[in-house]
């Protein structure tokens, strides 16, 4: 199944959330923010380590995440082709958009169109 990395911000919470949900791409990472540091070991446990006297965990950490890529995945911006005719849509995904006569999407990924869907089915 093709995937898109994508990177969010995150809190504590939510970070280790994330690690419990993927330990395999949690494994040997590590996240900082400004006053905390978050490791996770090669079984996707976590070290967490902070300078203030309590947990800050209103701080924010910049994660990049590997997430398959679905006909419901939502894109920021997406081409669809019909024949010779396109149609460009924002904040959508392939299963809202596509009709019969669909031939390809193209969604935006890393500062560039990539082919996503071809002839109703997604491209490795």
């Amino acid at each position: 199944m093709p995937t898109i990395k994508t990177k969010k911000e995150m809190n504590l919470g939510e970070l280790l959330c994330w690690a419990i949900d993927n330990k395999e791409q949690a494994r040997f990472r590590d996240f900082s923010s400004k006053n905390m540091r978050v490791r996770f070991n090669d079984s996707g446990y976590p070290c967490i380590e902070f300078d203030k006297k309590f947990l800050p965990t209103y701080e924010t950490f910049k994660v990049e995440i590997e997430e398959p890529i679905t006909e419901d995945t939502v894109f920021k911006h997406m081409i669809e082709v019909r024949g010779s005719d396109h149609t460009t849509w924002n904040n959508t995904s392939i299963a809202d958009e596509k009709l019969p006569n669909s031939t390809q999407f193209y969604a935006y990924i890393d500062e560039g169109y990539k082919l996503i869907w071809r002839d109703g089915k997604l491209v490795e």
